[in-house]
């Protein structure tokens, strides 16, 4: 069953939730030590590791957002579309439309995913979607936050939910089979983005296209076991560390994080934090030991 909240993943959100209000909707820099450890760790390609240097980039970010906003710019606050917590992790999703390269003058549903490790009263580590080649554009004044709610309906099981989701990857993504589809979604299943098609039909003939030559032997274990995985209620967060080629050469730490909301034990609704100006690169899976 779903498990009461800790005294301390309570205290984790609550401080996450401040910080989300005093340093990033006030773009009150200042105050971004009274929130984060010294010694923070970035896991991301997008800032380096530090309190310091976490102060300075979001300093940077609001100037560069306030003046494209302009004098007479009116902010709304938005609250995120969620924020769960799980012992001392907490994971925020944010609506961000972006440009649509394909479309001028349109948008593409985005949106991005950060978690935060919190320990001693201050944030210690995070983890961020931000692809570094694609980094994200301010939204409108105007954007809506697309907040939802977290519920927990009866008989919900946090950690069933959380093995549904990885049993997802292994038997379908890992399996390339689109058959497999129908054990774990629902047959309405809501995407929240329009470059993935919507329905259990449609994540079957994704499947069955990102994959033709499949289905393959389904593994035992994860093929690229999840770096995160929190839950809460009815919702699993999830991310997977993907390399990512660098144009300066070598490769960056990039995430690549999905959301989705569990009704009667299947996959209801799908967040996901791939952008679609400029979709990951995959590796191929691990040889396979035919001795």
């Amino acid at each position: 069953m779903s498990p009461v909240p800790t005294p301390a993943t309570v205290a984790s959100k609550r401080l996450v939730l401040e910080f989300l209000t005093t340093v990033i909707d006030a773009r009150n820099a200042d105050a971004v030590p009274d929130y984060v450890a010294p010694e923070l760790i970035q896991h991301g390609a997008d800032i380096p590791d530090g309190v310091q240097a976490y102060a300075d980039n979001l300093r940077a970010r609001f100037r560069r957002e306030a003046e494209a906003e302009g004098p007479d710019g009116v902010r709304q606050r938005r609250e995120p579309v969620f924020t769960i917590a799980e012992n001392d992790l907490v994971s925020v999703c944010r609506y961000l439309p972006q440009p649509d390269p394909d479309v001028p003058g349109s948008t593409f549903d985005y949106y991005t995913f950060t978690t935060y490790r919190v320990r001693d009263g201050r944030i210690t580590e995070r983890w961020p979607s931000v692809n570094k080649v694609a980094l994200p554009q301010p939204p409108a004044l105007d954007t809506p936050s697309r907040a939802v709610v977290v519920s927990t309906p009866p008989g919900n099981d946090t950690e069933a939910n959380k093995r549904l989701v990885t049993d997802l990857y292994r038997c379908v993504f890992d399996a390339q089979n689109p058959d497999a589809v129908k054990d774990f979604v629902t047959e309405d299943y809501h995407q929240f983005v329009a470059h993935y098609p919507t329905g259990r039909a449609g994540l079957e003939k994704f499947v069955r296209n990102v994959f033709p030559d499949g289905p393959v032997p389904t593994p035992a274990e994860p093929l690229n076991p999840p770096v995160l995985l929190v839950a809460e209620g009815d919702i699993v967060v999830c991310a997977g560390l993907v390399p990512q080629p660098d144009p300066d050469g070598g490769t960056y730490p990039y995430y690549i994080y999905d959301a989705f909301r569990i009704r009667e034990g299947l996959l209801s609704e799908h967040w996901s934090g791939v952008t679609k100006a400029a979709p990951p690169q995959h590796p191929g899976p691990p040889p396979q030991d035919h001795s």
